[in-house]
Formats: C-alpha cells, structure tokens, sequence
C-alpha cells in the first residue's frame, strides 16, 4: 500500500499474539479469535511503517499489543531495533498496554528507554474477580518506576464508577505524596459483551450506575458553582465527558458516518508478517500491507456496522457520546445491559451541561 497511506492515521497496533500470562473475564479475544498469529517479524512491515509515518503531519503511535506484549518481550526488542536498524522517522513513538504481572527492573529499564508510555490495565479494589491479580498489591514498585504511564479500567458488576475512582484516588495520592510523580490520569472503558462467557460480569445494579453518576455530576456542579472541593481525578474524569460532548455538538457530529473507533482507517493494526486486521482484538482479516490502498479500504467499509447500528441508536439521547457504541457488540447485548448501561453512564452528563448552560468554559 505503499504511496497511498494519506489519510491521518494516528495509530498502528502491532499484533504479537493471543498469549496471556492472566485469563481476564471480560477479555474480547476469548470469545472472538481462534487464529494464531506467526511470529517471526516481516522485515517489510519496516519500510510499510516509514511510508505511513512520512506521509503523516502529526505523529504515529506504534501500540504494542497481545495477548499480553510482555509475554513477547524478546520480540519487543527485536522489532524495536529493527525500527532503529531501518531508520523509522522521528514522529513514530512506542507505547503499549500491558497487564504489568512481568515488570521487572530490566523491563522497566528498556521501556523508559524506548517506550514514551506505558497503560496498565487495573480494576480497582475487585482486580483479583475479575483479572485474578492485583498489579497494584502484587508489582507497584515497579509500576512506579515507570517514566510515563496511566491506568485503565473496565466497567462491570465489580467496578461500579464511584468506587473506581475513589480507588484510583488512593493510588494516585500515593504516587504523589511518598514517590514524589505526577497526577496520574486513570482511563474508563465500557464493559463489551461480544459473546461474553462470563454472564455474571453483566449483572449490573442500573440504579446503582445511575446514582452514582448522578452524585458525580451534582459534584462536579457544586464545584463549578460554588467552589466546593473536588478530587483531581472525579474532576478530570466529568471533564473528560463534557469535552468530548462539546466537541460533537461543536463539529456537528451529531450522528456517527462510521464506526467511532477508527479500526481500519486512523487506526490500523498489523501483526508481525504484514496482515491489515478490521480491530486489533478479532481476526478479520482486511488484507496485507502489499494490497491496493483502495482494495483495503472497500473491505474496511464493508465490514463498518455503523448503518446496521444507526437503525437502533440514531433514537438514543446519548448518541451523541455514545456513537453507536462498540461495533463488535452485538444486538442481543444492546438490547440487555449493554445501551442502558451507556444511556446511565451519559445522560447524566448531558443534563450536566444544560444545567451548566454558559457558567464554564472546560479547556
């Protein structure tokens, strides 16, 4: 596809392979992939990266990922000085997310080295229900010593929002106060059910979502309106929302013209021989990295559920946040917790901001 790759892209996923050292119960690929990934490194895929970063403006992040990529570590460091060796520009940057059960002194070392960030994947106080291991109680010295890194979470029937963040809370002040590091940003992501074998992830108390929500929002309000306190990461989180909201409505992107997570356009995932994947976590197969630019393209839009999706969610009052959701999800998940879970964890914010109205201009 060489010479064709204008479009902005601004991440490349790089697929090393299904292997994980946890069994995560929300995992996506348990459900969706059935393909080993080969694992020896296509040295073309080097020149594939240079021709997409050189026709960029803005810079590329080469997004490490499994599996688990420290599972692949000795194929981290080969790709990565195959970078080096065919003189990758200077606007393509390493970042991967990773469960950190494998930090140790050396990887912490070459990663701070030749990683600009890191993501670790935690749930909260529930970690061990979930994920079976608490990186926080079981590797935060190491996680510590990481130059650059921030948290990410899933949503579930073991991590209501409130208690997240309040656990976030406790390890962002212990960053802070005894290691002497940075306000820490915490991510936030939707629980998709994409043939979700573990049933009991999806038993979610909705009014308890609601109310959580809800006491969020009138928090952040009596901030903004009265000066009350807030903690940093509840405040970060809510403007995080409002955001994104203003931002829609500011474009007029009012409803979705393709699938919101830019798979297969902004953002392509490749794994070590060359193969183009529709999304980092399935094995549809798109084509290679030899292939006609416009060949892929018609086969990353025939496989876009944003129309099949618009027939439902172009009714929604959170479209607007939402975007037709993860279109991995299905219509059996939509129509059970999936929607009303995101309509709970979004309206809220929607009359936040009527209530606002011109008192706050979030930058």
């Amino acid at each position: 596809m060489r010479n064709f790759l204008k479009s902005n892209i601004s991440n490349i996923f790089i697929m090393l392979g299904h292997e994980c050292n946890l069994q995560c119960k929300y995992c996506l690929q348990h459900d969706v992939v059935n393909v080993a990934l080969d694992k020896k490194i296509n040295p073309d895929i080097y020149y594939f990266i240079n021709d997409v970063a050189r026709s960029q403006e803005n810079r590329v992040g080469l997004q490490f990922y499994g599996g688990e990529p420290l599972v692949f570590f000795d194929k981290i460091k080969e790709f990565v000085n195959g970078l080096q060796e065919h003189n990758v520009p200077n606007n393509v940057y390493c970042t991967m997310i990773t469960n950190g059960k494998l930090l140790d002194e050396e990887k912490v070392k070459y990663i701070n080295q030749n990683f600009s960030h890191v993501t670790i994947s935690w749930d909260g106080r529930n970690s061990i229900k979930t994920r079976g291991y608490d990186v926080i109680k079981e590797n935060k010295e190491n996680i510590f010593k990481l130059k650059s890194f921030n948290f990410s979470g899933v949503l579930s029937s073991y991590n209501y929002i409130k208690y997240y963040l309040e656990d976030c809370e406790q390890v962002n002040r212990d960053y802070v106060e005894n290691y002497h590091g940075r306000t820490l940003y915490f991510n936030v992501d939707d629980l998709l059910d994409v043939n979700m074998q573990n049933q009991d992830l999806k038993n979610i108390d909705l009014d308890m979502a609601a109310i959580q929500m809800n006491e969020l929002c009138e928090e952040y309000y009596n901030f903004v309106t009265q000066h009350q306190p807030i903690s940093v990461i509840r405040k970060r989180y809510i403007e995080e929302k409002i955001n994104f909201l203003r931002s829609s409505v500011k474009s007029k992107q009012y409803q979705p013209i393709r699938d919101r997570c830019g798979n297969g356009c902004e953002v392509l995932n490749m794994d070590l021989s060359g193969n183009l994947y529709k999304c980092h976590n399935t094995d549809d197969k798109l084509g290679t990295i030899y292939d006609n630019y416009f060949d892929y393209m018609k086969k990353v839009f025939e496989l876009d559920k944003v129309n099949e999706n618009s027939k439902r969610c172009n009714e929604c009052p959170v479209q607007l946040m939402c975007r037709n959701g993860c279109p991995l999800v299905g219509k059996e998940a939509r129509e059970g917790y999936y929607c009303n879970m995101i309509v709970f964890m979004n309206y809220p914010i929607i009359k936040l901001v009527e209530k606002l109205g011109g008192e706050i201009d979030v930058n």
